[in-house]
């Protein structure tokens, strides 16, 4: 698990993981333009999906802290998978859509 200093300076950087975690999230939005209109939430995560595709880098700085907070991510830090990147994002990208909705 990363110590509090390595989050600090893993929340402050803007390196290859902040990258892949912006590339994860056009990943997302993506897939979400294709999604059913029948899926819970669908409304929310278009409409995140559209700010997400038209620049990706604000909505990335606000919440590449909430990637960060996930074990996996913490153990393995700059050594975490795509898949693992990509299924965090996956797994907020309800709860982010919400909260951009509010």
């Amino acid at each position: 698990m990363a110590t509090l200093l390595e989050l600090h300076n893993l929340y402050q950087a803007q390196g290859a993981l902040f990258a892949r975690f912006e590339a994860a999230m056009v990943e997302a939005a993506w897939d979400v333009m294709n999604e059913s209109p029948s899926t819970d939430n669908h409304v929310n995560r278009i409409n995140l999906s559209k700010v997400i595709l038209l620049g990706p880098q604000i909505p990335a700085k606000k919440y590449y802290r909430l990637m960060l907070s996930n074990a996996t991510i913490q153990t393995l830090m700059e050594d975490s998978t795509d898949n693992d990147i990509q299924f965090v994002v996956n797994s907020l990208f309800d709860m982010i859509a919400n909260v951009e909705a509010l």
